[in-house]
């Protein structure tokens, strides 16, 4: 892995993080979130609960 990837894949993952926060803060359910997640980053559902769960 480049180091160009790895930052790109740091970036992503701050993404993903932040869109947590911004959802939570929106009062969505998490289930919610998770949907949203899938759709916007391309994730499976057990990625979105893993990034969820270590949001918390």
């Amino acid at each position: 892995m480049t180091l160009l990837m790895r930052d790109r894949e740091n970036q992503k993952i701050g993404k993903i993080f932040g869109a947590i926060s911004m959802g939570k803060d929106l009062g969505l359910s998490e289930e919610e979130i998770i949907m949203r997640l899938r759709a916007k980053f391309d994730l499976t559902e057990e990625q979105a609960r893993t990034y969820l769960k270590e949001a918390e």
